[in-house]
């Protein structure tokens, strides 16, 4: 681990000398790919590091960016970050891919109906939660304050929406990095992609009434549309994606790995354009493969672990280094008690509501339940973007709140699945998978 340290620092110095000598501007393009360079770097040495104190790979992925981030040291300037959006579409593909492939029909009829039951309770719960504080707090909450109490209502069920908000992104990766397997994982992960369709739903039914509350009116059916497109388009798409993946794999069979990272550059690039959910796209994929020809999925899983770990240092780098620590200042009491009552919230509502008898879900579930990350930032960005009013001020606070969630999420998740007794080591894997 000593190695590991003394490269990383290494690393950061040199960072530091180019950040000094301004290298950075010589022009956009060349601005991207040393950021690129610093952050994968910097990721892979400093996931090395977290890993010999005990903590998952991807914390050290996630402190390495921040260190290293504008908001921090500011030895890797914005511009650099800002143009690895398509990298982090890319490792977002790829881990839903891999997602998808442990859909079983098998499993979806044993957990499916428990799974949305809780889902909808503890996103019920949180939201309830949050909403309430907000309105409560009405007078020291500087964007609500001036406003009618409908309105405040409204504006805060935009925030509670993205609160309820999970991360599928996180939870897979860690399940990956651990070899996790079995009832609490399946549950778990299953869980966090639903509570993204139930986040899809609520946030677009609040958007709505908030446009009605300022008198922009609300049109039912452009939001159904707009839902149902997202949703059932995203779905369409990822079918088809399987299609191609298939006849590919059976008819040319040769260099999988980077066939699949060159069709989730494409299918992020195409979703973002046609306003579909990337995350639905790759999990129908790769849940339609798995379940048409099982030897397939497996083979596209082991595919995908051998092009993963710079795909993913570099991701997470990537999404360390955009946390707005900034932010934290400017909101951090109102930030501290929403994160602190959301999870609240999550344990209590997984302790009170977990199928009886399943004492695993109760006692640890609420762990993996609190990571946020790239839907809630898309989700902050885009109420921004529709009320330029107050939208601003609600995306700084939603930003916070992430950046903290984020911060202590991937911890709690790696030690629920610890304390389930699921997660195995790479010797216990390698048998079953050959």
């Amino acid at each position: 681990m000593m190695g590991a340290v003394l490269r990383l620092l290494f690393l950061v110095v040199v960072l530091a000398g180019i950040g000094r000598a301004q290298l950075w501007r010589v022009d956009a393009g060349t601005s991207v790919m040393l950021a690129a360079g610093g952050l994968l770097l910097c990721g892979l040495f400093a996931g090395k590091v977290a890993i010999g104190v005990g903590l998952p790979r991807l914390t050290g992925y996630l402190l390495a960016g921040v260190a290293v981030g504008p908001y921090a040291l500011g030895f890797i300037p914005g511009a650099g970050v800002s143009g690895l959006e398509l990298v982090k579409g890319l490792a977002l593909g790829l881990i839903a891919l891999v997602a998808g492939t442990e859909l079983h029909l098998g499993l979806i009829r044993r957990v499916g109906t428990k799974v949305a039951v809780l889902c909808v309770l503890v996103c019920g719960v949180t939201f309830v939660a949050c909403v309430g504080a907000l309105v409560a707090l009405k007078a020291w909450v500087p964007f609500l304050e001036p406003m009618t109490w409908p309105q405040a209502l409204a504006v805060a069920s935009l925030v509670g929406s993205v609160a309820v908000s999970f991360s599928p992104t996180v939870t897979i990766a860690i399940v990956q990095e651990t070899h996790a397997k079995g009832q609490f994982t399946e549950f778990l992960m299953a869980l966090v992609i639903i509570g993204d369709l139930v986040v899809m739903v609520a946030f677009a039914v609040a958007v709505g009434v908030t446009r009605a509350n300022f008198g922009g009116g609300m049109d039912v059916g452009e939001l159904l549309g707009g839902v149902g497109w997202e949703l059932f388009g995203s779905v369409a798409v990822g079918a088809l994606l399987a299609v191609v993946m298939l006849i590919y794999m059976r008819r040319v069979q040769k260099e999988l790995p980077l066939f699949l990272v060159a069709l989730s550059f494409a299918s992020a690039e195409a979703g973002g354009r046609l306003h579909l959910s990337p995350l639905i796209v790759a999990l129908t994929a790769g849940a339609l493969i798995v379940n048409l020809d099982e030897r397939e999925g497996t083979r596209i899983h082991h595919a995908i672990q051998r092009a993963e770990l710079p795909v993913f240092a570099l991701f997470f780098a990537a999404a360390g280094a955009g946390l707005k620590l900034d932010a934290l200042l400017e909101v951090g009491p109102m930030a501290l008690l929403l994160t602190a009552l959301r999870t609240v919230a999550v344990w209590y509502s997984c302790r009170r509501f977990s199928p009886p008898g399943e004492e695993r879900l109760q006692r640890y579930l609420w762990m993996g339940l609190i990571s946020q990350a790239g839907v809630s930032f898309g989700l902050a960005a885009l109420i921004s973007r529709s009320f330029p009013d107050f939208g601003a001020q609600v995306e700084v606070l939603i930003i916070a709140m992430i950046t903290l969630n984020q911060l202590v999420g991937p911890i709690l998740t790696r030690r629920a699945l610890e304390r389930s007794g699921e997660v195995r080591t790479e010797e216990e894997e390698v048998p079953k998978a050959a």
